[in-house]
């Protein structure tokens, strides 16, 4: 068993048993919250229900914050797609998120739930320098992370200019002399956003791959955004500008 098997907590177990996939669902022995009880009853007829000592659910989850729930999948819990998928054409416009290190899984969680939010087609993450996808990411993606597909690369910045070639346009976000607003850059077409870290931002190699730089305008520069808030920006105006376009 590994940590991508399993989801903790209740929004996202709930949203593990929705998506009716066949596992183990564990629920902490005694009296039991009315959320916890509405779980139990969400079960499908493929998930097993087993009732465990809270010692047990904290050596699943790995931590004392499974909130007396917690759902082994059968099966891998984190939705895959393949790169090569991403470079065939297709008709309807795409959306790519790629994270240029992000390593805390709370981040990452919060930014795969955006993308959830707003459609993104992938996400990207290079192999090295990048949060696990592990059972904190999934919860904290409140169960988001199980639909939209995350695909590790080796080199990101290869990626980027492979997608290039095949007539993506990719914006990354950066504060320094070149980036525009953000709602100043058109955002149409097939598309791949680049957030970087928090505390480097975009790797070098990362950022020359970019056709544009963007920054997000604030009013008080000297205050930076969490990266998974950042994120949650700019695909919003992503969609904005995409409805307005129809």
């Amino acid at each position: 068993m590994t940590e991508t098997d399993l989801v903790y907590g209740v929004h996202a177990v709930m949203s593990a048993l929705r998506s009716h996939r066949p596992g183990v669902l564990y629920v902490k022995e005694g009296v039991r919250s009315s959320r916890v009880e509405a779980l139990v009853n969400e079960r499908q007829a493929s998930q097993i229900l087993e009732v465990a000592e809270s010692s047990m659910l904290e050596r699943l989850a790995g931590t004392r914050d499974h909130q007396g729930v917690v759902f082994q999948f059968l099966e891998s819990s984190f939705k895959r797609t393949s790169f090569d998928a991403l470079l065939a054409p297709r008709e309807a416009r795409r959306l790519i998120l790629a994270l240029d290190g992000v390593s805390d899984p709370g981040n990452l969680g919060a930014c795969l739930r955006s993308a959830a939010t707003f459609g993104v087609d992938a996400v990207l993450v290079p192999k090295h320098g990048s949060a696990p996808m592990n059972a904190t990411v999934h919860k904290r993606s409140a169960g988001a992370a199980a639909k939209t597909p995350v695909l590790s690369v080796t080199n990101l910045a290869r990626s980027l200019r492979q997608l290039k070639e095949v007539g993506y346009w990719v914006i990354g976000t950066a504060i320094n002399e070149q980036a525009k607003a953000l709602d100043r850059v058109s955002l149409s077409g097939d598309l791949v956003l680049v957030m970087g870290s928090e505390g480097d931002g975009m790797r070098v190699n990362v950022q020359k791959q970019c056709d544009e730089t963007v920054l997000i305008p604030m009013p008080d520069p000297s205050f930076t955004l969490n990266v998974s808030v950042a994120t949650g920006i700019c695909l919003y105006e992503i969609e904005r500008q995409r409805r307005q376009d129809g």
